[in-house]
This record gives C-alpha cells, structure tokens and sequence, in this order.
C-alpha cells in the first residue's frame, strides 16, 4: 500500500521571531507518523513535510538563535498554492507591523487562494503575536481569535480597522472551515493566558 502524500507545512520565519513559536509547532508535527503494515512487517511515515521561508538566507530569533531557510519568500509565493499548512510564530511584530513587512504578504497571498480542487483544506495557524500580523492582513475579518495575553489589546485595536473580529482570551482558537475558500484558521496564545479550554467559534 502507497503511504500518504505527506502534508506540506510552510514555517514563515521573520527577524526576532519566539524560538518556540517556531520550535514548538514544528516538534509536535515532527512525531506524527503513518503506520503501515505490509505481511509482517510496519513501516513508518512523516505525517507532515516542513519548509522554512525569510527574506534573508539566515534569520535570528529573539533569544539569538539562527535558523537557515529552505527556501527564499519569493519562491514561497510563487509555489504557495502547493502547500497544505501555512505557520506564522509571533515574537519581534512592532516592526513588521510599522514597516507592512513579510510575512503580512505572505498571509494575504495564502487567505486568497482559491480552493483546492480535491477539495482538502487548507490551514493558517498563528502562535502567540504571529496573529498580529493575521489581523494587519486583513484576514480575521467575521472570525473569532486570541494572542498572547499581553496583546489583547492591540490585536482588538488593528482589528477594529481590518474588519469585525471577536478576541477571546482563551488558550487557542479554532474557527470553522470557510468552505467557500476551503481555509481554516487557528489562532493560539502565550504563556501568560490562564484558561487551558480551546475555544471553537460557531
């Protein structure tokens, strides 16, 4: 039996990026495998393929660790509709939101891909402050999401002006498939949110 076509996860890095924004997510989807079991005997595979995206071949987080791109962003948008899993982490956002930097084009550019044609969806997942950045895209808008704590307030402030979005102090948040555009959208928090309940906007 043919294993399955991996899922393919676009990681958008930007300069002062959280480590573990970026860390965490990609640790937790290294451990999905397929089990497949032919006669007697199993064999393995990854559930998930990741890419690394950033403007610059080297790019250093908030806690001073370099990470190498596989890819540069101009390759990221012109082979974007080939991936399943769009990943945004938060940590260094004043100056992308002051400068309208990547990867809010990149998050544009994802939101307005027309549906798959299988049918499959596609996903946009935020850590912490990387859902700024959703909010300055302009993509949020009739959704519900949350960030870091600290944030709250100004994730309230941008969306007031991108569209109507409800901020939910909640741990992460998983909004509905928009089935128009085949897209769902996942937002989560920092570690100074005290609510451990997911919230699943209707």
């Amino acid at each position: 039996m043919a294993s399955p076509k991996p899922l393919r996860v676009l990681y958008a890095l930007h300069p002062n990026f959280d480590t573990l924004d970026f860390t965490g997510p990609l640790e937790i989807l290294s451990h999905a495998t397929h089990k497949h079991t032919a006669d007697s005997s199993t064999s393995e595979s990854r559930v998930f393929q990741p890419t690394i995206t950033a403007v610059s071949e080297l790019t250093t987080s908030a806690q001073k660790a370099i990470f190498k791109r596989h890819i540069p962003l101009t390759e990221a948008h012109s082979t974007l509709a080939d991936y399943d899993i769009l990943i945004i982490p938060g940590g260094g956002s004043q100056p992308v939101l002051d400068g309208q930097t990547e990867p809010i084009q990149l998050i544009k550019a994802w939101a307005a891909l027309p549906k798959k044609v299988d049918g499959s969806t596609r996903y946009l997942l935020s850590v912490c402050t990387g859902c700024l950045f959703l909010a300055e895209a302009g993509v949020l808008d009739g959704l519900t999401a949350t960030t870091h704590a600290d944030y709250y307030g100004q994730l309230e402030k941008i969306c007031e002006t991108k569209g109507k979005t409800r901020v939910l102090k909640e741990r992460f948040v998983v909004n509905k498939t928009d089935e128009e555009k085949g897209l769902r959208t996942i937002t989560s928090g920092g570690d100074a949110v005290q609510k451990t309940s997911p919230s699943y906007s209707k």
